[in-house]
Parts: structure tokens; sequence; C-alpha cells
């Protein structure tokens, strides 16, 4: 359910992401507030220190840390290429377009038949941080891993590669 409730709110964040201007305006982090808790005045170990209750499920998709990291890719400087890589015809170009609209630059679709790779996975180079924050970054908004790339694919065109499998 906190699984849930957590892809509930990265959804939301990032449709609020994609709503919002292109104007350069600083990130806001969402602090709950805590308010302090009085024991008697003549217990034995009486503090005056806050204590923090325990997080609820909706407590901690509030606070949880938004795909802030995105934000800061330059989406346009890190070409994507997405695979498909299960019998759902229609995936790749779907999670494309998704990406797409969220202001990536999908310069390839098309299927992965070289090997199965077992969960979808947005794959970087192990020798460019740019394109690990964007896959990162990619990880984060669709909810999947960010892993370096395996030696299938280790030698193929700069950019971010993303294998999608079956739902």
């Amino acid at each position: 359910m906190v699984l849930i409730a957590l892809a509930i709110a990265f959804a939301g964040i990032g449709a609020m992401t994609l709503s919002s201007s292109d104007s350069a305006s600083p990130a806001v982090d969402v602090v709950p507030s805590v308010a302090p808790v009085k024991a008697a005045p003549n217990s034995p170990g009486a503090s005056a220190r806050p204590t923090t209750p325990a997080p609820s499920a909706s407590t901690a998709a509030a606070t949880a840390t938004p795909p802030a990291a995105s934000a800061a890719v330059d989406r346009a400087a890190v070409p994507v290429r997405v695979f498909n890589n299960s019998t759902v015809s229609g995936l790749a170009a779907q999670t494309a377009g998704t990406l797409e609209s969220r202001g990536w630059t999908v310069s390839e679709t098309g299927n992965y038949s070289s090997g199965n790779v077992a969960k979808t996975t947005a794959f970087y180079s192990a020798n460019s941080a740019q394109e690990k924050q964007a896959a990162q970054a990619i990880a984060s908004e669709l909810g999947i891993s960010a892993e370096q790339r395996f030696s299938g694919i280790a030698t193929a065109s700069p950019g971010v590669i993303v294998i999608v499998t079956s739902p």
C-alpha cells in the first residue's frame, strides 16, 4: 500500500512539474510540522524536546523526496532510445511518448531482441555522469531502476537506453 501511495504521489509531482511554467523557480521541500510533546512537570526524565509521530502512508508520500534530479538534467542534451523487450506490441512507442511528454528527446524506438532483460530499466554509460544523472531522473519518473549498461549494449551509441519489459 505504501508503494502505491508513493507511486501516486510521484505521478502527481510529475504532473505538476509538467503543468508548471518553464521559469526557473526553486524547488520547495515539503516538511511536516512537528509539535513538541509536553511531559508532566514532575515526571522523571521529562524533556521539552519535540518528538515525531510514526509517519502514515500519506505523510510518507508527502515527505518523500520528489524527483528533483530530473529538473536539473538538460533533457535535450541526452538522447534517449527506447526498446521493447516484451511481447506487448507498441510498448516502446508508448513509453517514448510518455518520456517525450515530459520533455525528454527520444531519438529512436524499436525492439530489443538480443536477449531477455528481467525488468524495465534505464541504462547509462559507465563513463558519462550526464547519462547517469539522466537515467536516474528517467528511472525516478517512470518508477523503474537505473543501471550501468551491460555488455550487450555497452558499446551502443551515447545516450540513455530504456529497455521496457511486460508490465
